[in-house]
């Protein structure tokens, strides 16, 4: 009897053991597993996504694929942090092609401003690769993929494209505002226009100025300066001179304004933030070129505040 007795409670004392190893264990992989997943959200300034742990209740790709739809379309602000998605874009369905993810959201997608987009884009990819066995992710606006400023698709976002687009430094992207000045309605008088920009660290700042002005304006009542289809083929400041080399549909003149003031567009609003004091335009590397009008390029350009359109002008 004394016999049995022992056996039992040696049985006992082995399950008891198994039992504990098996709650420590699944305890253990709760944790390890919570530490790997994410929400994320905009900070208020708009300059970086920032991300708060998140605990699926299950660990399968269609849940976390659904429950992270829901979460997104109706995400709100958590503290001074921004929703992800800006009021009115929503994440309509998704299409799982083994590894690849296809995000398909609304029009109003469309809307979102482009330094914005960047950062809800980033959010948005980063999300859905941490689902096992996603691998990939596209992102449709509609039936139509999701393209760069330059009209190209921009096909599979991974993991490797952070370390293109993002850098392994999380500063490798920088915010700044400019002064960008394009013209009125009479193309006699420049306008000035703020524009908040998030973009590449390695990129000189007077290149994004000029990005940014060929882009044309936002703003009511304001109009491009710079011709369709300019390219800039250069940019870089030495002396004190920021040298710019455009492509010859900048001198084509095609925009229906007086050539100085497409001119000092481009003057004033590299000097604003430059630390350059005068420009020098060049055309297809020639810095003796003339524009449509007869005007000889074959100068250094100062700032022109005479241009510039007074608040009493309006």
């Amino acid at each position: 009897m004394k016999k049995l007795l022992s056996t039992v409670t040696a049985l006992l004392l082995v399950i008891s053991l198994l039992s504990g190893c098996s709650v420590e264990s699944q305890t253990e992989k709760t944790e390890s597993v919570s530490n790997q997943y994410y929400l994320y959200y905009i900070n208020k300034d708009e300059t970086k996504i920032v991300k708060v742990q998140y605990y699926p209740e299950q660990e399968s790709a269609e849940f976390m694929i659904q429950d992270f739809i829901g979460i997104l379309n109706g995400q709100e602000a958590n503290g001074e942090n921004q929703a992800l998605l800006p009021s009115g874009v929503q994440l309509v369905t998704y299409r799982l092609n083994e590894s690849l993810l296809e995000l398909e959201f609304n029009s109003d997608y469309s809307n979102i401003s482009r330094t914005r987009e960047i950062l809800v884009r980033a959010g948005v990819a980063r999300t859905f690769l941490q689902i096992p066995g996603v691998t990939g992710v596209k992102i449709f606006i509609g039936s139509q993929e999701l393209t760069d400023s330059k009209g190209q698709a921009l096909g599979v976002i991974d993991s490797n494209t952070f370390v293109e687009m993002w850098g392994s430094d999380k500063d490798a992207y920088r915010y700044d505002t400019f002064t960008l000045y394009f013209t009125d309605k009479s193309g006699e008088h420049l306008v000035a226009e703020q524009r908040n920009v998030y973009y590449k660290r390695i990129l000189p700042r007077e290149r994004v100025i000029l990005e940014q002005l060929a882009k044309g304006p936002m703003v009511k009542g304001h109009y491009p300066t710079i011709p369709q289809n300019t390219d800039i083929l250069g940019v870089e400041v030495s002396d004190n001179i920021c040298y710019v080399n455009f492509s010859s549909a900048f001198s084509d003149s095609g925009v229906d304004i007086p050539v100085n003031t497409m001119i000092y567009s481009v003057v004033n609003s590299l000097l604003d933030t430059s630390s350059a004091d005068k420009v020098q335009i060049s055309i297809e590397g020639n810095t003796e070129a003339a524009l449509s009008d007869g005007t000889s390029l074959y100068n250094l350009f100062n700032k022109n505040t005479d241009l510039i359109l007074k608040e009493d002008q309006g």
